[in-house]
């Protein structure tokens, strides 16, 4: 019962990418992050797969490759009872690739591997919110293999297979008691650590009705994310007589997430862009949990999130043959419940703001560069779930404030013959 805040995470850290606010790290493209995270009417390169699997059939080049990372410097705060606390974390480099051929004019294939999970946060070992983490490491790898078909000259259509692999850790603290007393004996801890593998698929329609303008709608799948008790375990270290360690079994619904995304050539010189992102949280109602051991009994936690829309904009602006210059703009709606939140997700509306640029080094050769901030809106929540209540012994719950930013530099190349 004490493990089930900590693992809601780790499932959250190998699910599907749904461009969901919190955790989730969406950077998959350099140019793309330039322009604001836009990307479902563009067709840049190769990378394009990730946005919009019907872009790939419309590139120009026989084969295209794609490959970058990034640096991820966030931090969070929390504000409560002691004051200021907040996140020593390390810098992380989420990287991806991705390469394309067009086997005929009319058809093409691909491959994308990329890492849009990969943060790590550390609040401490002795932060006041230790009962519900210390700190957690999320690695996760997507492999897409793609398909892509140009119908005729304006419709263009593609489908991918999602196959992720993730790994996390994570380490709380937990409150030990006197048995007969009840006096409080000191801090014991639980380490919880897990990987699985998770199938999901990605759907794009590609539409250029003329020589200005691009249409795309894609879908990404809902992912039934499920742990078995092989999957997770749980170790814990106590001051007194220890919890039993053992499996976890658990399952946890990724939304699905529908994207429209509009591009505009303006003229020579400009390309304007617009997304936005309907995703399905609403699935997300509570956290169940199932443990191997019977003498851990099983639980239940309430999420209760809402259903949200992301809103990006992007433009280019080619100033020479050889540069490019990128700039974007993105509204980030959080889907979390206020009276159901915890440090582990703290989630908050955010603006982010990008810009970058691509250097061609050569006719087929671009070096590509972006800086991307964003910073949440102040959040005043509690976690008020009956059983967070009897960790804490506060029926208040875990009440404070929060606050979250971040700057997220990257640097890729792009080849193109």
């Amino acid at each position: 019962m004490i493990k089930r805040i900590c693992l809601a995470i780790a499932i959250i850290a190998m699910a599907y990418n749904v461009k969901a606010e919190g955790f989730a790290v969406n950077l998959q493209g350099v140019k793309q992050t330039g322009m604001g995270h836009v990307g479902t009417a563009l067709n840049f390169d190769a990378s394009s797969m990730q946005w919009n699997p019907g872009a790939l059939a419309t590139l120009d080049s026989k084969y295209s490759f794609s490959l970058g990372g990034f640096g991820t410097l966030t931090k969070a705060e929390y504000t409560g009872l002691n004051g200021t606390e907040s996140t020593d974390n390390p810098t992380n480099t989420p990287f991806y690739f991705y390469g394309s051929m067009k086997v005929s004019d009319k058809f093409a294939v691909g491959l994308g591997v990329y890492t849009p999970f990969g943060n790590t946060m550390d609040w401490g070992e002795t932060w006041s919110g230790r009962y519900l983490i210390q700190d957690i490491s999320m690695k996760s790898i997507y492999i897409q293999p793609t398909i892509s078909y140009k119908v005729n000259d304006w419709l263009s259509v593609g489908a991918g297979l999602n196959i992720v692999y993730g790994d996390v850790e994570l380490n709380k603290a937990i409150p030990v008691f006197h048995p007969v007393n009840g006096s409080f004996l000191g801090d014991g801890k639980v380490n919880i650590s897990g990987n699985n593998i998770q199938y999901g698929y990605n759907l794009g329609v590609f539409l250029q009705p003329n020589d200005k303008l691009n249409i795309g709608i894609s879908y990404r799948s809902q992912i039934d994310v499920k742990l078995e008790y092989s999957d997770a375990d749980a170790n814990f270290s106590l001051l007194a007589d220890a919890l039993p360690d053992g499996g976890v079994a658990a399952e946890l619904p990724l939304p699905s997430s529908l994207n429209l995304g509009v591009a505009y050539q303006i003229n020579e010189k400009w390309l304007v862009s617009a997304d936005v992102n309907f995703i399905k949280w609403s699935e997300y109602e509570s956290l169940d949990f199932d443990f191997e051991n019977p003498a851990v009994p099983d639980s239940q936690s309430k999420r209760d999130w809402d259903n949200t829309m992301t809103w990006r904009f992007g433009t280019r602006y080619t100033a020479s043959e050889k540069l490019d210059l990128y700039a974007g703009l993105y509204f980030d709606k959080t889907p979390t419940n206020t009276m159901f939140y915890s440090p582990e997700t703290p989630g908050a509306d955010k603006v982010g703001v990008s810009l970058g640029f691509s250097y061609k080094l050569t006719d087929k050769l671009s070096l590509d560069a972006t800086v991307l901030y964003n910073e949440g809106e102040k959040v005043t929540a509690a976690e008020t779930n009956p059983t967070s209540q009897a960790i804490y012994q506060n029926p208040q719950g875990f009440t404070g404030e929060y606050k979250y930013r971040a700057w997220l530099p990257g640097v890729g190349i792009t080849y193109n013959f």
